[in-house]
């Protein structure tokens, strides 16, 4: 696993960053092992399947991969850590509170205070309670140890009541969050219903964030943002639609209006747009995806390191497929995807990330659609090599079932069999089988490619209202939202222009 982590590590580096570890290398005399395999994990003259270890034991059979690896790990987050503290106003309120913890044990009470009140300002300007209350209690604990020198009894307790405050406020935020990640994790999971007692569940939970929020600063960042998000998240959950679109404009005006509080880069505003963006998907507001789209790709025109940059304009290509998908624009996707080849990547994103697996799903999906399986083939047999690695990841998940949708459309029905058990043997240990799966290979078990009409009128008949229940279903979205194998299954069973069977949508 080190190994893979090491790998995603290194991938993710920009050219600058690659240069700045070459230079700090060149400062050492000593013998460098940790350099060989830098080098080893870069060279893109490798073409065989071997894995790094593999590769690094061969060349290298005296020395130990391990301690290797773990000490290039070491220098390359040191170097990095380093150049975010001069990029980031939070790395730099945590090196600056390093910093004066430091003075304070080296008897350096001056200029220790002077890097105290430093990250305490950047914290401020951030609306970083930890880091704000953290500087308050070091100034507080100093104080105390220097015999409180031109300090009255008021001053002190002053000081005391900011602190107290502060923790009030970061309380505020913590039970908050805990509200909608709760809220969050009882609809996703399915284990809320909008009726009887399980009604009055959610209701608390909406009168318990209601009563933080009125109870909280409403002018504080993070306390309108968690307020939005869990407003939207409820809207989107109970069919509200509309509504939450109303909260998406709202979220991301409120990050446009706060630029002065983003980090550097801001991850953070890139994760809300990301948010935004598979939530309109899930409900299928494929029009409304664009300008938040928009949002990203200038994410990644702006003077931000390589990165977030690659991250974001990977983000925009991965929900620009998805939206032509969504609305049945194949001719565009195709298009995009010329266009995309076309363009240079900022950076190539770590293997193994999401969004790099979500790209090769919509390729792979796209020619899945247009009937041209060898291609769909070839590109989800990499989001599956790279995938392997971190099979609990959703898109992954996705990645299996349309594979086995491939499988079956080339008539591989000896291999198909197989694949299929594999598939229930992997995620039977990641918890139930999504309701989409089981009537996915319940319709490959029985081939209605290979049936007459008449039985398929007929099993349609049964199948039906279980597909419009799946479809109601909000824990399914999280495998619907990526390809609607609900239509895929009614295509097995009647014609897209069948006059005499009526068709749910």
């Amino acid at each position: 696993m080190l190994a893979f982590e090491l790998e995603k590590l290194i991938k993710s580096l920009s050219a600058t960053e690659k240069k700045l570890f070459r230079l700090h290398c060149a400062k050492l005399k000593s013998h460098k092992d940790y350099l060989l395999l830098f080098e080893l994990s870069i060279d893109k003259n490798n073409s065989d399947n071997k894995t790094l270890r593999q590769r690094f034991k061969e060349k290298y059979p005296s020395k130990s991969f391990e301690n290797t690896s773990n000490y290039l790990y070491k220098i390359l987050t040191d170097i990095l850590v380093q150049i975010r503290v001069e990029q980031d106003l939070r790395y730099m309120q945590h090196h600056s509170l390093m910093k004066a913890r430091l003075c304070f044990e080296r008897s350096i009470p001056n200029r220790g205070n002077k890097e105290l009140q430093k990250a305490y300002r950047l914290a401020q300007e951030n609306q970083n309670y930890p880091m704000i209350y953290q500087a308050a209690r070091m100034e507080l604990t100093l104080l105390a140890d220097i015999g409180f020198p031109n300090i009255t009894e008021q001053q002190l307790i002053d000081l005391q009541m900011k602190a107290k405050h502060t923790l009030q406020s970061l309380r505020q935020l913590h039970e908050h969050y805990s509200l909608y990640e709760l809220l969050s994790h009882r609809l996703t999971k399915g284990s809320l219903t909008f009726s009887g007692k399980q009604n009055e569940k959610i209701n608390d939970l909406i009168l318990s964030e209601l009563s933080i929020t009125t109870r909280g600063s409403q002018q504080q960042f993070e306390t309108q943002k968690l307020h939005m998000l869990f407003q939207s998240f409820f809207f989107i959950h109970t069919g509200e639609y509309q509504s939450a679109l109303t909260v998406f404009k709202e979220l991301n005006t409120l990050f446009d209006t706060n630029r002065k509080i983003w980090d550097f880069p801001p991850y953070d505003y890139l994760s809300a747009l990301d948010g935004i963006l598979d939530s309109l998907r899930s409900i299928g507001y494929y029009k409304e995806m664009a300008q938040f789209i928009d949002q990203t790709r200038a994410l990644s025109n702006k003077m931000y390191p390589d990165h977030f940059k690659g991250l974001a304009q990977l983000i925009a290509q991965v929900y620009s497929l998805n939206m032509s998908i969504g609305m049945v624009n194949l001719n565009k996707a195709q298009q995009l995807l010329r266009i995309f080849r076309s363009e240079k990547p900022r950076i190539e994103v770590a293997e193994g990330h999401e969004k790099q697996l979500e790209y090769l799903y919509f390729e792979a999906l796209t020619y899945f659609l247009m009937n041209q399986l060898h291609k769909a083939s070839k590109h989800i047999n990499q989001l599956l090599t790279i995938g392997k690695q971190a099979p609990q990841l959703g898109m992954y998940r996705a990645g299996r079932l349309l594979s086995t949708l491939i499988y079956y459309e080339q008539d591989d029905m000896e291999y198909l069999e197989y694949e299929v058990r594999s598939y229930k043997r992997l995620f039977s240990k990641f918890g139930k089988a999504f309701k989409i799966e089981k009537m996915v290979f319940n319709t490959i078990s029985s081939d209605p490619k290979r049936r007459g009409n008449a039985w398929k009128k007929a099993i349609w008949k049964n199948i039906k209202p279980k597909l419009n229940e799946i479809k109601k279903d909000k824990g399914e979205l999280q495998l619907l939202k990526y390809f609607d194998c609900c239509e895929w299954i009614k295509s097995k069973y009647i014609t897209i222009n069948s006059s005499d069977i009526d068709v749910a949508k």
